[in-house]
């Protein structure tokens, strides 16, 4: 098999076309050994193995350019996997002694100590290691098998934590959606959301996102008695289409903070495809977030929810504060790092027992 590569590939193929090109190689030495020797049942294996290499590399070249489907990732790994474990059915007794380590290491990750699929794997191991006797056909079939099954785990934990990254997406889809709606609604109806604030005292200025206003002294009849220095003024007919957008885009400065001291949690152990896309999406969903947690704050400081902060005194405040609650959004969207880690723990991890 000729692996067939595109121009402009996305990087995301270039490690399961590698790994496929390798396996060919293997493929295509054992079809020399077949013919050597004749033998039917090793032809039959190796023909299975081929179709899984071409289901592989027809799935990387066909899948979508930047961003695969998780099942366009299932379909590949599945098939190299499966290959994978054709090749090890055929393999000499050499080259199975050679690939024991490798065998070992993935059961024991995968699975518990009292696994007897475990257990197995290592009483062949040793007796791979302290003499030269040949590999018989029952443990080639348990080397086969345990391989197969640690496989299924770990494709098992895989798919949780693309399922995992795609629930993030879609909920970071969500939320910059609400963002851009908000915007709409504040541009549209700039009465409607109103972000305003009058500094008291003196009371005879209006301060919004987009700027501060002073207010003539008839404008607003006075609420409070004549010795008082204090306005009520309507803040409403002072705002700004704009408003919104500009403290939703300060919520996302603020969420960027926050997104760069989580850099560190994309480490070498999230090298694959599979991943890297949860802690990025993780990652990314902090600015949405972070945005909408800017607006809220916001609102409900002009609501006076916040004790104390119930009447801002600028527009640098204002927007101060939006970079503040947006930063604040890891106190929650932390729950989800927390179970990012968890899921990614539990492919890196060998389970408990």
């Amino acid at each position: 098999m000729t692996t067939r590569r595109r121009h402009s590939l996305a990087s995301w193929r270039e490690l399961p076309l590698t790994v496929i090109a390798r396996l060919s190689t293997q493929l295509a030495a054992e079809e020399l050994r077949v013919v050597a020797d004749g033998d039917e049942r090793r032809r039959a294996v190796i023909d299975g193995a081929r179709r899984h290499l071409d289901e592989a590399e027809a799935a990387c070249l066909t899948g979508a350019r930047f961003r695969p489907r998780s099942g366009t990732l299932e379909r590949i790994w599945s098939n190299i996997r499966a290959a994978e474990a054709d090749l090890l059915s055929v393999a000499t007794d050499d080259e199975i002694r050679a690939r024991m380590p490798e065998v070992l290491a993935l059961v024991r990750q995968q699975l518990s100590e009292d696994s007897p699929h475990r257990r197995a794997v290592e009483e062949i191991s040793e007796k791979a290691a302290t003499g030269d006797e040949p590999v018989t056909d029952e443990e080639r079939g348990t080397l086969v098998r345990a391989l197969l099954f640690a496989y299924a785990i770990l494709g098992g934990r895989y798919r949780r934590v693309r399922l995992l990254a795609d629930l993030l997406w879609i909920v970071t889809g969500a939320a910059t959606l609400g963002l851009a709606g908000l915007a709409l609604w504040g541009y549209a109806d700039k009465e409607s959301l109103d972000l305003c604030f009058t500094p008291q005292p003196p009371g005879n200025r209006v301060v919004c996102p987009n700027g501060e206003h002073e207010v003539p002294a008839d404008s607003t009849p006075p609420a409070n008695p004549p010795s008082s220095t204090t306005m009520d003024v309507d803040t409403a007919p002072y705002t700004d289409a704009l408003d919104v957008l500009t403290v939703e885009f300060a919520g996302l400065i603020g969420a960027a903070l926050t997104v760069v001291t989580a850099v560190h949690r994309i480490h070498a152990n999230h090298a694959t495809q599979y991943q890297f896309r949860l802690p990025l999406a993780a990652a990314v969903l902090k600015f949405p977030v972070g945005a909408l947690s800017a607006l809220a704050g916001i609102l409900l400081i002009k609501a006076a929810f916040v004790p104390g902060l119930s009447n801002l005194d600028s527009s640098a405040q204002i927007l101060g504060w939006a970079v503040v609650f947006g930063a604040a959004q890891h106190l929650v969207t932390h729950i989800v790092d927390q179970r990012a880690d968890e899921a990614l723990s539990g492919v890196r991890k060998p389970p408990s027992g």
